[in-house]
Formats: structure tokens, C-alpha cells, sequence
């Protein structure tokens, strides 16, 4: 039985490699015949790096003004006051991610993929928002 398990693994493995190599040179021949479709898909991905980038670094800014901001918060007299302002930031910052979302998508979108995929991004953008400004926020307090 040993043999015909060692058999197996060469042939699935001769099959496999021999498969992958076959799909791999058909994928280089679409992408020769569709160039414009490839790079076109080049600057979407682009445009999405741009993005995750620009949202990663936002929130992290606010670590030049936490200090003063907490100080505003202690003094005001509610604590609804206080995560109003705490809102308030994350709020604006998950402003800026949609308007600069829909301003590298030049203000729109056609397909409802698409639209998944913004929504879904926009609420990881603000879910990291939050999660970075909260921990700044605890940082400055110590």
C-alpha cells in the first residue's frame, strides 16, 4: 500500500504542477491580449493603497492635540458632553475618510460590488478610527 501512496503523491504532484504551469502561461497570454483591462485594474489598486494609506495615518494625528482635548473634556460639566466631543472627532475623521473614498472613485460608483466594498471599507476605517483614538486618548492620560 506504501507504493501506491508514493505513486499517488508523484502523479498528483506532476498533475498539479503541470496544471498550475498551464493555467499560470494562459493568464500571461489574457493578460498580453488585455493589456488596457490590466492596467486598468492597476489603478484601481493603486487608488485602494492610496486610500488604506491615508486612512491608516489620519487617527494618528491626533496624538498632537490629545492632551489639550482631554483637558477640554474634563472640564466640561457632562459626561454626555465629553464622548460628544469624543464622537465628534471620530466623526470627523470618518468624514474625511468617505469624502476622500469618494474623491479617489471620482465621486461615484456603478456596480453594487463596488458599493459593498465602500460601505464595508468606510465601517472598517471608522471601527480603526475609533480603536486608535481610543488608545491615544489612553495613552495621554497617563
Amino acid at each position: 500500500m506504501a507504493v501506491f501512496t508514493e505513486i499517488g503523491k508523484f502523479v498528483g504532484a506532476k498533475v498539479a504542477g503541470t496544471l498550475i504551469t498551464i493555467a499560470m502561461l494562459a493568464g500571461g497570454w489574457w493578460c498580453y491580449q488585455n493589456w488596457d483591462t490590466v492596467k486598468a485594474f492597476g489603478v484601481v489598486v493603486k487608488l485602494i493603497l492610496i486610500w488604506i494609506v491615508l486612512v491608516a495615518a489620519l487617527p494618528w494625528s491626533s496624538f498632537f492635540f490629545m492632551k489639550p482635548l482631554l483637558g477640554f473634556q474634563s472640564n466640561l460639566n457632562s459626561e454626555q458632553s465629553a464622548a460628544a466631543v469624543s464622537i465628534g472627532v471620530i466623526g470627523v475623521y470618518c468624514v474625511i475618510d468617505i469624502v476622500l473614498a469618494f474623491w479617489l472613485g471620482d465621486w461615484g460608483d456603478k456596480s453594487g460590488f463596488s458599493w459593498f466594498v465602500l460601505l464595508l471599507g468606510i465601517v472598517a476605517a471608522g471601527a480603526y478610527n475609533f480603536v486608535i483614538c481610543e488608545s491615544l486618548a489612553r495613552q495621554a492620560d497617563r
